[in-house]
């Protein structure tokens, strides 16, 4: 009887909603793992001075990647097209392809970040060089994991996706417990490292099991063009995304007291929260989104569902948790000495509310080649960008630059968190009003057609 009601379930709710389902089960079976970790197990055993350093180390790694991803721009999409055409050939040729030129790179930045790695953990108030290992990985594998998830995605590959996500936090659990009490915030990027290279292996795993039966390689040349014309539109943006993501961390960490960062640490977990369900979505949007528009099938009504599901689902959970989490602070536990970051959470799960929100679409829109949206997001992403780097730094900057602007900016901006965030707010709040407004447009043009 529940067998029939599942398969029932299945068929009538399509693809991308069953394993948005499945995806959202197993996740929140990890996530209770996963908030142990991060509200308890982490501050327990790291000092306050170092957990706002974390989340600037997990993402300044691809901010170094950032020339190898260019290279890598339209692997993920072509490998849906190959796979769609049933192109096996070419999906065995184009993965092993870019993982070996992701292999060159590896060395290059482990390399550079041997030799000038000092100046960035300068920055970030990190003193353990060794660090600059876990960080040189999560730059590599920044490029590498995406295009190995992007092949189990275009393979269809759910089955071993849902599994890793089943089992992963455990594995997290028991790298931390076993690693960060001895080395400290190396220890937490190793278990973090050795976490992530667990998912890759999986997807390896099954990439192997499917690409043995399809045969050898089946040469891509001729589709070379079409993957520089794919590319040159993503490649303002994705410059502009590998600026922009790891400033907005690193910005606050080089900038604010520690204590403000490790109480907006907390902020952080418990302001993931409503975004737990969405992110469920997006792990198998891009895919099925792609294969869709290579048949010549409509995907306007299944970006209308995830917008909607995003906004609903996103927005609920965000008034929950800003109502719910104010009381958790006056419990006891580790955050018990930041109970005035309770006003914080609300606006990191905000932020993390609009990240998804853009994801979505950008990720439909990419998927259809329609890449209308770069013309607005990068300039937005761009300003964004350099008002975090410059807007703190205006004080050494006044010789090169007005006297009313010098003033103005004295004025009116302090190095607050309330100001960062707002900032960061106020951009990614543009860009999902500058989305809304192309979506109008795109709808109205797709009418009169």
């Amino acid at each position: 009887m529940i067998r029939g009601f599942l398969q029932r379930l299945r068929a009538q709710s399509g693809g991308i909603w069953w394993y948005t389902l499945l995806g959202f089960v197993a996740a929140r079976m990890g996530e209770i793992v996963n908030f142990y970790i991060g509200v308890i197990l982490v501050p327990k055993h790291l000092p306050a001075s170092d957990l706002g350093a974390i989340q600037p180390l997990l993402t300044v790694g691809g901010f170094f990647a950032f020339p190898i991803a260019i290279l890598l721009i339209p692997v993920g999409k072509f490998l849906s097209v190959f796979a769609a055409r049933g192109e096996t050939g070419k999906v065995k040729a184009l993965l092993s392809d870019a993982l070996c030129l992701n292999a060159l790179f590896a060395v290059v930045v482990a390399i550079w970040l041997y030799v000038s790695g000092d100046a960035l953990l300068l920055r970030l108030h990190v003193t353990d060089r060794r660090i600059l290992i876990p960080v040189a990985a999560f730059a590599v594998l920044s490029c590498a994991e995406p295009i190995i998830s992007t092949a189990q995605k275009a393979l269809k590959c759910f089955r071993s996706m849902i599994v890793s996500g089943m089992v992963a936090p455990y594995v997290r659990l028991a790298a931390m417990l076993l690693l960060l009490a001895p080395f400290g915030v190396f220890g937490y990027l190793s278990a973090q490292l050795a976490t992530t290279l667990f998912g890759v292996g999986c997807a390896g795993v099954a990439l192997v099991l499917v690409l043995r039966k399809c045969g050898g390689r089946t040469s891509y040349r001729a589709d070379i063009r079409d993957m520089v014309v794919y590319s040159l539109p993503l490649l303002a943006l994705t410059l502009a995304g590998r600026v922009t993501g790891p400033a907005e961390a690193f910005i606050m960490r080089h900038r604010l007291p520690e204590e403000v960062t490790a109480g907006y640490y907390f902020s952080t977990m418990f302001g993931a929260i409503p975004g737990y369900a969405t992110s469920a979505l997006l792990a198998f949007f891009w895919p099925i989104v792609s294969e869709k528009f290579e048949k010549g099938e409509s995907t306007r009504r299944l970006l209308a569902q995830s917008l909607a599901f995003n906004l609903v689902i996103g927005v609920a959970a965000l008034v929950a948790t800003a109502l719910v989490v104010p009381y958790v602070f006056r419990m006891p536990g580790p955050w018990a000495g930041y109970r005035e970051y309770a006003r914080y959470v609300a606006p990191a799960g905000l932020i993390t509310l609009l990240a998804n929100i853009q994801g979505t679409y950008t990720a439909h829109e990419s998927a259809c080649r329609r890449f209308v949206y770069v013309w607005y997001c990068v300039p937005i992403s761009l300003i964004e960008a350099a008002l975090l780097y410059g807007l703190p730094a205006i004080g050494p900057a006044t010789p090169y630059v007005p006297d009313f602007v010098t003033s103005f900016v004295t004025a009116h901006w302090h190095n607050t968190l309330p100001m960062f965030l707002g900032l960061i707010i106020a951009f990614k709040a543009l860009g999902v009003v500058a989305m809304a407004i192309d979506w109008w447009f795109a709808y109205h043009r797709a009418e009169r057609n």
